[in-house]
């Protein structure tokens, strides 16, 4: 009874509010998900004190101090960082050859063409006005001027009375948060509940087999690796040390924040310091200098989101190699000093990953948090704590624990590799592959339709070439030209539909209209033709809209505005990085439209052959006697889906857009103004972007699934209405 109440003393309450609310979201589901705000307001009220306690501790920390010790503890503690930093990368990159054999594809992303914010390194971390720099948040800047100024104090003789009045505001601060962790389980509660309640299945699917790598490099660097080193090289205890950690743990994990536990992180190692009588004063200020210090320079916590770029690499078929890695890890050291989510996009372009690769770091950056933060909290505990028995010289390997900690975490490695492996290899082969989710997409509203694959007879005679609005009603049909295999725009789906970003519009044009729709196929070359002899009325299909055919046909005001790209093979795709390394090239690339953009290229660069082609899927046939082919890049990355082994490149220096829009019939005025109408109420209601973000980004593209509950599947009649 007397182990039973100890459990349930307020130090136990972190861990249960965190079970309690992993409980609540999986019992309630979505239902929980009103606690958010309540969690979101709890993390504010943590980050009261920080700020200032930053301040305070750094300022007061060094200011004690005399300039022998000072140089000697940041040197031993520099060291102590750089060998946490060289055992921490090795074990990232021995996970990183743990992901399994994968065929990549994936859907177009603006951010392919965004420009990348450049690493501002001076506005990071030299705080040209402290006050502002505390205003906007800039941590390293503050830890900066706070080592500036405390290192200024150490050899001024009139010191104390600053310091002494620092050193009670410094109480003060810890008072209050002391007693914001008293009530915030509250805050936990609130948080695993509505995170447990709400996340998806969709999400956890998407990029699972991420998940499972960086779960298991998390779970040995937290549970392995830190903790295990430090009790094999001090006199603290793996399990005592777990213990001391593990309100702060569960904070970080909580609110995916490692800021905000800082001074639970201080307080935790001078407190457990005290417990087995090895604090001193030294000691305590060492805690409060390097636990700020810790939290700026990067840790392996955040290092762990090298795992990411890996991982984007691998899923987007340009996997990092061997060789790569002595670069990937100097770009890694030298980038992750700024922010995180500058760091990651300056990592994907220095591997040529594509940069909208970004967005899944996005997307599962809450999840990753609570992987992160965590793992961050247990490095700044093993530096601060090595970093203080080093500067005791206490730090030895004369003893068994300290073999068998070392033997233990050595042989644990490629236990947790191999787990790592063995998961993702299931889940890459239970995963649904990039071309089956596209080739599955269906057109929601639909109208009687019928799809041809010739040119009737009927209407080769001309008499149909003027056509309205009025003869359309009065026939009932609506008759639309598409180009075969013009993915995402028209192409047959698995149940052999004809699908496309185009055909959904023709439906709901032909739905406006009260008519049926039918679709006649035609080639590039043949529109004009097709059109002004009447063979159908509209001509829809990612049609550009260029200055060769405007004399020929009609153009619709522009209904999208696509990049033009180049695709070619994985291997290959480096000889199209930038238009100088293209224009040095003898090269031959396909085509199948901007006939008029290429040909004045080819004017100027005899050096480069362009051959047009009468469909997009005749390259893919014969692959080999083309060095690329011209497309747009959201039709590009729709093609790797199928074809994983192709890659779309943006050559850097020619970022060229050109609209997309219908056509018909040089004479067809009238129908001409109603399409221009028809589109501005379809750009206006959302109908374009809805659009576009299903067959282009792909967003949706995959049924989505309501969250499982337990209420939901053992008691739903408990919340019906």
């Amino acid at each position: 009874m007397n182990t039973l109440l100890a459990f349930f003393k307020s130090r136990n309450w972190m861990l249960w509010a965190l079970i309690l609310g992993i409980a609540t979201g999986l019992i309630f589901g979505e239902r929980v998900a009103f606690l958010q705000p309540i969690g979101t307001g709890f993390v504010k009220l943590m980050q009261i004190t920080i700020f200032p306690y930053i301040v305070v501790s750094l300022i007061v920390g060094l200011g004690k101090f005399n300039p022998d010790q000072v140089r000697s503890i940041l040197l031993k503690a520099a060291t102590v960082m750089i060998c946490l930093w060289v055992v921490g990368l090795f074990a990232i990159w021995c996970f990183t050859f743990t992901l399994p054999q994968h065929d990549a594809g994936t859907f177009f992303s603006p951010t392919l063409i965004a420009q990348n914010s450049d690493i501002n390194f001076a506005q990071q971390y030299i705080p040209a006005n402290p006050f502002a720099s505390l205003a906007e948040g800039n941590v390293p800047a503050i830890v900066i001027f706070c080592i500036s100024l405390g290192m200024a104090l150490i050899a001024n003789k009139r010191k104390n009375t600053v310091l002494e009045f620092l050193e009670v505001i410094g109480q003060g601060l810890t008072v209050i948060s002391k007693k914001v962790i008293a009530i915030f389980p509250i805050g936990i509660f609130a948080m695993t509940a509505s995170t447990a309640g709400t996340l998806s299945v969709e999400q956890l699917n998407n990029l699972q087999v991420y998940w499972v790598l960086v779960l298991c490099l998390g779970l040995y660097l937290m549970l392995v690796l830190l903790p295990m080193l430090v009790a094999a090289l001090t006199p603290i205890k793996y399990r005592a040390l777990i213990m001391v950690m593990r309100n702060a743990w569960i904070t970080a994990f909580s609110t995916g924040n490692v800021f905000i536990v800082l001074p639970i992180i201080t307080e935790g190692i001078k407190e457990h310091l005290r417990s087995i009588k090895q604090n001193n004063e030294q000691a305590d200020h060492i805690a409060e200098v390097l636990v700020p210090i810790a939290y700026t320079f990067p840790s392996l916590g955040k290092l762990t989101t090298l795992i990411f770029v890996m991982f984007a690499g691998w899923l987007t078929g340009n996997p990092v190699g061997l060789s790569d890695i002595p670069n990937v890890t100097l770009s890694a050291m030298l980038s992750y000093f700024a922010n995180v989510h500058l760091a990651i996009p300056f990592m994907l372009d220095s591997l040529k990953i594509p940069a909208d690769s970004y967005q899944l770091y996005l997307s599962m950056s809450v999840l990753t948090a609570k992987v992160v933060s965590p793992t961050t909290v247990v490095y700044i505990f093993a530096f601060v704590l090595l970093s203080i028995f080093y500067c005791r010289e206490q730090l030895h390997l004369k003893r068994l624990r300290s073999v068998y900690y070392l033997t233990l975490l050595s042989a644990l490695l490629p236990a947790f590799m191999l787990t790592s492996f063995t998961l993702n290899s299931y889940l890459a082969k239970n995963t649904q592959a990039a071309d089956e989710i596209i080739a599955n997409m269906v057109i929601a509203e639909k109208v009687p339709n019928h799809v041809l694959s010739y040119v009737p007879k009927a209407y080769q005679s001309g008499e149909l070439s003027l056509t309205n609005i009025d003869v359309i009603k009065k026939r009932d049909l609506l008759r639309i030209g598409y180009l075969v295999d013009n993915v995402p725009f028209s192409y047959f789906n698995q149940n052999n539909e004809l699908v496309g970003f185009d055909v959904s519009l023709a439906h709901r044009l032909a739905a406006d209209l009260n008519v049926k729709v039918e679709f006649i196929p035609f080639k590039k070359h043949q529109l004009s033709e097709y059109l002004n002899k009447g063979y159908f009325d509209v001509a829809m299909s990612g049609l550009e809209i260029n200055v060769s055919d405007l004399t020929k046909v009609r153009f619709s005001d522009q209904v999208l505005l696509l990049q033009l790209a180049l695709l070619a093979q994985d291997h290959q795709l480096d000889k199209f990085t930038t238009l100088n390394d293209i224009e040095k090239q003898k090269l031959t690339i396909a085509h199948v439209e901007y006939a008029p953009l290429l040909t004045k290229i080819a004017n100027n660069k005899p050096n480069i052959i362009f051959k047009q082609l009468a469909n997009l899927k005749a390259y893919f046939g014969e692959p080999e006697k083309y060095d690329a082919l011209v497309i747009s890049a959201e039709a590009g990355f729709a093609w790797s889906m199928f074809y994983p082994q192709f890659g779309v490149v943006v050559p850097q220096g020619g970022v060229s857009k050109y609209p997309t829009g219908f056509a018909v019939a040089k004479r067809n005025y009238d129908l001409l103004n109603y399409l221009n109408a028809w589109l501005d109420i379809q750009h206006a209601n959302g109908q374009i972007d809805a659009n576009y973000r299903y067959w282009i980004l792909g967003q949706g593209s995959q049924k989505a699934i309501k969250r499982w509950s337990v209420i939901d599947e053992y008691a739903p009649e408990l919340f019906k209405h």
